[in-house]
C-alpha cells in the first residue's frame, strides 16, 4: 500500500475507536471526538495534538470529487508510521491481567501474624489481601507486622488484630475486563486526592465479594507506562 492508503486506514481505525469511546450513535466530527476522548483515554490525551494535525492532513490528502475520493498527496514515512502507532495503541485491548501479578494469595482474618509474614516472604510482596469467607476486609502490610514485632506480640496476634479500616480506602477493585487506562485513572485520582493506593485488586467482575485473580501496585506502573512511550 502507499503511504496515503496506510494513513487513511489508520485514520479510519482511530475515528472508529474514538466514536466507540464517546458512545454516541450520531456522527461527530473527528476534532470533537478527540476533544471529548482526551479525558477518557490516556492514548488520546498524550497524542491529541498529533491527532488534530492528522485530521487536517487527512483533509489535505483526500479531495472529494462528486461521490469519488481522490488521493492528491502522500504523507511522509514518519507521519504514516506515527498515526499507525496511535491506531495500534487505541485498538489493542491491553488486557489488564497482562500487567498484574498472579496468582494472588490471601489470608483469613484469623491467620496468625507469623503465617502472614511467611506468606509475604514466599510471595516476595509487602502486602496481602485479607478475607473473611468470600468478603474482602482489608490489607495487611509488612509495616503492620513490623509494629507488632517491635511490641513482641507476634506469637499471639492474628491478622484481625492489626487491620486498619483506613487502608480500605486505598484499595480499589476492578473487573478483569477493564483495560490499563482504567488502572491509570485510578492511580491518577488517588494522587489528586493525596492518597497512595496500596493495590488494585482484579476480580471477575470487580466486586469485593470475589477472590482476586490479579493485583496491581505502584511497582507495576513502569511496565504499564511503557505502553505509551
Amino acid at each position: 500500500m502507499t503511504n496515503a492508503e496506510r494513513f487513511l486506514n489508520a485514520y479510519a481505525q482511530c475515528e472508529k475507536k474514538l466514536a466507540e469511546l464517546v458512545e454516541q450513535p450520531k456522527y461527530i466530527p473527528f476534532s470533537q471526538l478527540v476533544a471529548r476522548c482526551a479525558n477518557r483515554s490516556r492514548v488520546v490525551a498524550l497524542n491529541q495534538q498529533s491527532l488534530r494535525e492528522y485530521n487536517e492532513l487527512r483533509n489535505a490528502i483526500v479531495h472529494i470529487r462528486g461521490s469519488e475520493k481522490e488521493i492528491i498527496a502522500e504523507p511522509c514515512d514518519s507521519v504514516t508510521e506515527d498515526i499507525e502507532r496511535i491506531a495500534k495503541l487505541l485498538t489493542e485491548p491491553h488486557d489488564i491481567l497482562k500487567y498484574a501479578s498472579m496468582p494472588v494469595k490471601t489470608v483469613h482474618i484469623d491467620t496468625s501474624i507469623r503465617d502472614a509474614f511467611h506468606l509475604m516472604q514466599e510471595m516476595d510482596t509487602s502486602k496481602v489481601p485479607v478475607y473473611k469467607g468470600q468478603n474482602f476486609v482489608g490489607m495487611i502490610t509488612l509495616d503492620d507486622i513490623a509494629k507488632v514485632a517491635m511490641q513482641g506480640k507476634t506469637d499471639d496476634t492474628v491478622v484481625s488484630d492489626v487491620l486498619s479500616s483506613t487502608k480500605n480506602s486505598r484499595v480499589v477493585f476492578t473487573s478483569k475486563s477493564n483495560n490499563v487506562d482504567v488502572v491509570l485513572r485510578y492511580f491518577d485520582k488517588a494522587r489528586e486526592e493525596g492518597i497512595t493506593l496500596l493495590a488494585i485488586l482484579i476480580t471477575e467482575s470487580g466486586k469485593p465479594s470475589e477472590k482476586p485473580i490479579g493485583i496491581i501496585t505502584t511497582s507495576d506502573l513502569p511496565n504499564i507506562l511503557k505502553i505509551y512511550a
